[in-house]
């Protein structure tokens, strides 16, 4: 997955990996936690598509999973405009 930025305390840049993807949203592996309530901006790379889905989403819920690699589990929530 490119690149998440998360919208407090300031823009960053965080690169996780999908784990699972509903109508709903998306659960995110990645070395950084989010912080839950936060509104981040995704770039969702599909395979055989030639640009990212820029999308808008919001955390719902962080745990932390494991130790080395990508220990930290985030769900997102897509935002409909």
């Amino acid at each position: 997955m490119p690149p998440v930025r998360a919208t407090y305390p300031a823009p960053r840049e965080i690169h996780g990996r999908i784990q699972n993807v509903s109508e709903g949203g998306v659960c995110i592996m990645s070395a950084q936690a989010l912080p839950v309530a936060n509104f981040v901006f995704c770039d969702i790379a599909v395979p055989d598509v030639p640009v990212p889905i820029p999308s808008l989403m919001q955390v719902r819920w962080s745990a932390r999973r494991g130790r080395n690699g990508q220990p930290h589990m985030t769900g997102l929530r897509f935002i409909s405009s």
